[in-house]
């Protein structure tokens, strides 16, 4: 199966999107990158950066003839993408977003696209807290983790072709069912931005310049896209409201040792803790 295509559109060349634009050109897997933005900055950067060919804020013009398109947007901005460019795009084109819940999302892919569009949903657990066409680059996904979500109407042979890209990438590739993905990220990747960022909030301000390295390297995260992440945070709610709800009791449990003076249940729960840590890779 060759990863040859005419003309690949990134709507969103940011550093996801940007990052995946800057590899299919570098590696010559398209023929033509064009990049779709609000913003002429980002056209302009993406540009100026090898991340596209050519930028622009027209949506019918820009996906005439596309093979390939990547959504690297906010979830609900995903959503109304899917919608927009279903009048528009051709047959036989393949479409994979980078959004990080996704049930939501292939839920509005199966119901606005074309039946010989093919879509499908991924997920590349690789980023940074800063965003923007100016920090791209073509390692980002080395090594890291990329969901893939396959489904009973997911096209195989379009599975497939997104898996090989993705390896190609650099990523390492899970296939995984939507409902086990929002569950998986709600715990592991959203539920430690938003204790990131309740934290930075029970902190006084004034006291931050007294900010260590366990401070800074705990709250890196709540430095990221605030629209970004209450677009994630609102669409993975149920999920999110489930993991909030554990956690609140592991913290119930530490508070309570705290108050009662139980030292060695205390300590028992660090040590867990610490055990469960040392299994991460």
């Amino acid at each position: 199966m060759k990863l040859k295509f005419n003309k690949a559109v990134i709507v969103g060349p940011g550093l996801i999107g940007g990052s995946i634009g800057m590899i299919l050109r570098q590696k010559k897997i398209a023929a033509s990158v064009v990049g779709i933005a609000r913003k002429d900055k980002t056209l302009t950067v993406a540009r100026r950066r090898g991340l596209i060919d050519y930028g622009t804020k027209d949506v019918k013009r820009a996906i005439r003839g596309a093979d390939l398109i990547v959504l690297a947007l906010p979830v609900d901005a995903i959503k109304k993408t899917i919608k927009l460019i279903g009048r528009y795009v051709q047959s036989g084109c393949l479409i994979f977003d980078v959004g990080s819940t996704k049930r939501e999302i292939l839920k509005a892919a199966a119901k606005m696209l074309p039946k010989k569009v093919y879509f499908v949903g991924t997920h590349p657990m690789a980023g940074s807290e800063k965003s923007g066409p100016a920090h791209a680059n073509s390692g980002i996904f080395k090594k890291s983790l990329c969901f893939v979500v396959m489904s009973d109407t997911t096209n195989r042979c379009a599975l497939k072709k997104v898996v090989k890209l993705w390896k190609f990438f650099g990523a390492r590739v899970e296939l995984i069912s939507a409902a086990k993905h929002d569950r998986i990220v709600a715990q592991m990747s959203h539920l430690p931005h938003l204790i990131s960022a309740a934290l930075v909030e029970s902190v006084e301000k004034k006291n931050l310049k007294f900010a260590a390295t366990g401070f800074k390297d705990t709250t890196r995260i709540a430095a990221a896209d605030s629209v970004m992440w209450q677009s994630i945070f609102f669409s993975n709610r149920k999920e999110i409201l489930g993991a909030i709800k554990i956690f609140e009791s592991r913290l119930k449990k530490f508070k309570n040792d705290l108050e009662q003076n139980r030292i060695r249940n205390f300590k028992k729960q660090l040590e867990r803790a610490r055990g469960k840590r040392e299994t991460v890779v």
